[in-house]
């Protein structure tokens, strides 16, 4: 079954071995980023477990200074047969999950809400709630990272924590405030953003030039808008009260610069997403497309990387809007520059 993951306490600072998460026994007490990856990325490869691990904290490194700690998570597939999972729950978005979904959330979200939790063989879930104000506090520790099919096992949690915490006796409506202050960030992911307005407090960032989003996009939306967005520039538009659509056509090229801790820049390679089709199949889905800091690579170059850095430092709710802001800490010239990029994507039309 599908599996979260952790460094293990023997792990080199430069190496992280990735060792399995107990989650009956995970305590969540500070901030923490709980990656959640694409099909490739299985349960039977540990090395890419621990190579995940490595890619967030990396991620994490490169934040702005002041930062506080921050705990990382890397979830893994059961395997390709878990495709079924997202075909259930593109039909039906508002409500479906799946028993791995609600095995997350019963590790990850339901201990921050609520007290003596416990789980019958039939399914009947029961606890104590925590007062309103608690349970959202305590969530603002939560930030999830997806990628790819990672974004679908997001939403997915949110059905089953949101049904689990009015099982357990919160009302609908306090549930669902509770639930905005989990950060979710999604890169690539094929969800369905108009079916899931008002849940985490989410970023979506689509390229429109992705073969992965182009496939999701012609099965849910009008072909007009479709066709409207190829080539596009840089566009912020609001998901309902708490979510950000964010499009934009990214760079076909193979290489982009990355700044390495010790402030060197190299150019690195992207490596095809199915290395055996490259010379035929692009699919410009890669990771690297959206998280890069490399500006003339693409136009979310650094939007990930500061939408974490705000998120993991909160200590209130945030608005999607927020999430996007330059960090404390970054270079004025710097920090002047993100933010007419983003000024300019909002206004765009």
């Amino acid at each position: 079954m599908a599996k979260l993951w952790r460094r293990s306490d023997t792990s080199t600072a430069a190496a992280p071995v990735a060792t399995e998460v107990d989650l009956p026994t995970l305590k969540i007490d500070k901030p923490s980023v709980f990656f959640l990856n694409g099909f490739f990325v299985m349960d039977n490869n540990k090395s890419w477990a621990s190579a995940s691990l490595k890619t967030m904290e990396d991620m994490m490194a490169h934040r702005p200074r002041p930062a506080p700690d921050v705990d990382v998570y890397s979830y893994t597939h059961t395997g390709l047969k878990d495709v079924f999972n997202v075909l259930s729950y593109w039909a039906k978005p508002g409500s479906r999950f799946s028993p791995i979904a609600q095995k997350l959330a019963l590790g990850i979200v339901m201990p921050l809400v609520a007290n003596d939790i416990k789980l019958d063989d039939k399914g009947n879930i029961t606890g104590t709630p925590l007062p309103l104000e608690d349970a959202k506090k305590n969530l603002r520790n939560i930030t999830f990272f997806c990628y790819s099919a990672g974004g679908v096992v997001a939403q997915e949690i949110y059905n089953a924590s949101l049904y689990m915490m009015q099982e357990t006796g919160f009302s609908e409506k306090d549930a669902k405030e509770a639930l905005r202050e989990p950060v979710s960030i999604n890169v690539g992911t094929p969800t369905r953003p108009q079916q899931e307005k008002n849940r985490f407090t989410t970023l979506y960032l689509e390229a429109m030039n992705d073969k992965i989003v182009q496939i999701k996009n012609r099965l849910w939306e009008p072909l007009k808008n479709i066709f409207a967005r190829f080539g596009q520039p840089l566009k912020i538009k609001p998901v309902g009260d708490n979510a950000a659509m964010i499009t934009a056509t990214v760079s076909t090229r193979s290489h982009h610069k990355k700044k390495l801790l010790n402030g060197k820049t190299v150019k690195e390679k992207v490596r095809n997403l199915l290395p055996s089709a490259s010379a035929i199949l692009k699919t410009y889905h890669e990771l690297p497309r959206y998280v890069t800091e490399d500006e003339e690579f693409s136009p979310f170059a650094k939007m990930v990387q500061y939408g974490l850095t705000n998120a993991v430092a909160r200590t209130q709710t945030l608005e999607p809007m927020n999430l996007l802001e330059p960090p404390a800490g970054t270079e004025k010239a710097v920090a002047a520059a993100y933010s007419d990029k983003i000024i300019t994507a909002a206004l765009m039309k």
